[in-house]
């Protein structure tokens, strides 16, 4: 889920002689947010290594020719949103209580700890411990990272803000956050299985585990200034959980503006989540191509959310962060639809790589809004507010899309203008229609984030 300021050119010492380096400094915006964009990165790339590696293994090592094996690698997904279920809502307290930077720093030395001790114990023979054992660590370890990641993330949301003032700013800092994550999601599966299968597992997950200690170097070396503690609930003591997740509570249920963006981006969420749960029927079945082929369907999308996200500072400079969450979401409601339509795999990966520009700079959008809606000493519990909600509107979509195209829609055929429509063609197309919808939305009910950042200012006054 992000000042100007003057910076001097940096040099550095390449073989005999110094190079200036203005364009990297501008495209980073300022020093402290290279910084956390270096962090980022490391990590994002370890992450993605990292998670690869799991499944990898777990599939092929592990399990390998098990009738469980899916569940197994299932049971990694659960461990993870288990821990954005439980631990998301309540760090969000936590985040607002502590220092944020120390806050960023603790997580990234647990996660490092985590990563090093199932490194430790990966040089044990697989035959040597119960499979049941193995499991569980790989378990906890994924349970501990993204809990651990639940603090990191909105600590490093409201660093950003901290870091990066002006909407235009702050949606060139969330888009090359998002290219970051696209890219490190393209490039960290083949660096796995790579690493999986030449020097082992060990090396892998050591791999991540160092990402950890990058990001920790880079957040350590940050120059913040201290702001500003926020306010005690009312009645409350200071050690009251419930009475601090309630203020933020009612503090978010207050700001038109955010429970407007909520309800858009939500509404979004339905229709994205059937897109990405049945695109792997719709490339083999509607596309006509192999499976194997399916891993140019994901390249394709990434490619087109690094090209959006990239894009969206302009666009903000251009249209303004509210204009371009409309405009997006009326795109992405129409590009969906036009997917649904496609027959020829190579018309269809194009068609996929521009869908996903929209949605990229959506994401990009939202961070200026958020930033600019909500106080400074409320950022903490408006995330755990806002993003387990809009994970949950994801989950009920893949489980109903899934449900709908196995039961019910399972038998669907009809035929438009000449283009035969299935289940899944007919979900995108609906999909697609409650993306529009949200754009409809978005476009009537969003108020100037001026006037709504004035009132949460005011509601946060308590």
């Amino acid at each position: 889920m992000a000042p100007v300021c003057e910076n001097r050119a940096k040099q550095c010492i390449n073989s005999n002689h110094k190079i200036n380096l203005p364009s990297l400094q501008h495209a980073l915006i300022n020093r402290n947010y290279a910084k956390l964009w270096y962090g980022q990165a490391v990590s994002a790339l370890g992450d993605s290594v990292f998670g690869t590696t799991l499944v990898l293994w777990v599939s092929q090592v592990l399990a390998s020719g098990r009738s469980w094996a899916p569940a197994a690698v299932g049971g990694i997904l659960v461990a993870a949103g288990a821990a954005f279920a439980l631990v998301g809502p309540i760090a969000g307290v936590f985040v607002d209580r502590w220092n944020r930077k120390s806050t960023m720093m603790r997580t990234e030395v647990i996660r490092a700890a985590m990563v090093a001790g199932l490194t430790g114990l990966s040089f044990v023979p697989v035959r040597d411990l119960p499979v049941g054992v193995w499991l569980a660590a790989v378990y906890l370890v994924v349970f501990v990272l993204n809990a651990a990641g639940q603090f990191f993330s909105p600590a490093r949301f409201a660093t950003t803000g901290d870091v990066v003032p002006g909407e235009q700013d702050r949606a060139r800092a969330a888009g090359l956050a998002e290219a970051t994550t696209s890219a490190a999601a393209i490039i960290g599966p083949p660096i796995a299985a790579s690493l999986l299968f030449t020097v082992g597992f060990q090396w892998a997950l050591a791999a991540n585990a160092a990402s950890y200690v990058v990001s920790y170097v880079a957040i350590r070396f940050l120059r913040l200034t201290p702001g500003p503690r926020p306010p005690a609930p009312a009645g409350a003591g200071e050690s009251s959980l419930h009475a601090e997740f309630s203020v933020g509570l009612r503090l978010f249920a207050r700001n038109r503006f955010l429970v407007t963006l909520l309800t858009v981006t939500m509404i979004c969420q339905c229709g994205t989540g059937a897109i990405n749960t049945l695109n792997v029927f719709f490339v083999t079945r509607d596309l006509h191509a192999s499976s194997h082929l399916f891993g140019l369907a994901e390249t394709a999308m990434g490619a087109g959310f690094i090209i959006g996200a990239l894009a969206a500072g302009r666009m903000v400079r251009w249209i303004g962060a509210r204009a371009l969450t409309w405009s997006g979401l009326l795109a992405t409601g129409v590009l969906a639809a036009a997917y649904a339509l496609q027959r020829s795999f190579p018309a269809g990966l194009a068609m996929l790589a521009i869908y996903a520009m929209p949605i990229a700079m959506l994401n990009t959008a939202v961070v200026p809004l958020l930033l600019d809606a909500a106080p400074r000493a409320y950022l903490g519990r408006v995330m755990a507010v806002f993003n387990p909600v809009n994970q949950l509107a994801s989950m009920l979509s893949v489980v109903v899309s899934g449900w709908l195209a196995s039961t019910v829609l399972r038998s669907f055929h009809a035929s438009v203008a000449g283009i035969t429509l299935n289940s899944v063609s007919l979900i995108f197309i609906v999909a697609g229609g409650l993306i529009f919808l949200s754009g409809i939305r978005a476009f009537a009910a969003l108020p100037s984030v001026s006037a709504s950042s004035a009132r949460a200012t005011s509601a946060g006054r308590w």
